[in-house]
């Protein structure tokens, strides 16, 4: 069994988990690295349409969304938030300008 390595994106710490309560942020924290670092496919789910690529994985009322790398073995987390009428996805579409940004200047 490979181990993947598990990132979390600066903006769902201090952005996403302000709208969160710490016990369920806990409980987000350990199930991302519970799950994603072992079988990332496996426990998610592929999301389709505008964010064909990317995964959600749930936790509760809660959804994870992130993409894997297979070529760097690593899944990275961008975006967590409570599945409200689609919210989550909505705002994942608007954090995706962001983060593309910052890919290209890596």
């Amino acid at each position: 069994m490979k181990i993947w390595k598990v990132k979390i994106h600066k903006l769902v710490i201090d952005t996403d988990f302000k709208k969160i309560d710490k016990k369920d942020q806990s409980i987000i924290i350990k199930t991302i690295y519970k799950k994603l670092s072992t079988f990332p496919e496996k426990y998610g789910d592929p999301l389709r349409h505008n964010l064909k690529g990317y995964w959600k994985l749930k936790i509760s009322a809660y959804r994870v969304i992130y993409r894997i790398e297979k070529e760097k073995v690593s899944v990275l987390v961008l975006k967590a938030g409570i599945r409200r009428d689609n919210e989550v996805y909505k705002d994942m579409l608007k954090r995706l300008n962001t983060v593309e940004k910052e890919d290209l200047q890596l």
